[in-house]
């Protein structure tokens, strides 16, 4: 019989809290930064992701999986039944131009001024 360990994943560890700091930023990203820099960002998300196959932070978190993305396992936990890779695609490739529009929305439509650049 083989002895094959797996990983124990940190579901609250150090990865956890940057990884969740960093989605803050993300989704605050419209009203924080110009939406030419949430553009450009954007663009660095899908270079990471076509380089990688997915994030750097999930990769070493969840074990190298490809298949889910940082919050499907903790809506798990809370009881939502979600399917995998439809949420996969939602948060990968619509919800970044979401929060483009949003900012384009917010400080060329509105004329507001980003809060930090």
């Amino acid at each position: 019989m083989q002895n094959i360990q797996k990983k124990e994943v940190k579901y609250f560890g150090f990865i956890f809290w940057m990884h969740l700091i960093l989605v803050l930023f993300a989704y605050l990203s419209p009203f924080l930064f110009s939406w030419k820099i949430v553009g450009i960002a954007i663009v660095f998300l899908f270079i990471q992701y076509s380089l990688i196959g997915g994030c750097v932070l999930n990769k070493i978190q969840f074990d190298n999986t490809r298949d889910i993305t940082f919050l499907y396992p903790y809506l798990r936990k809370f009881g939502f039944k979600i399917n995998p890779y439809k949420f996969k695609i939602f948060i990968r490739y619509i919800l970044p131009f979401i929060l483009l529009f949003i900012a384009i929305i917010w400080q060329i439509a509105l004329k507001r001024n980003p809060l930090i650049l």
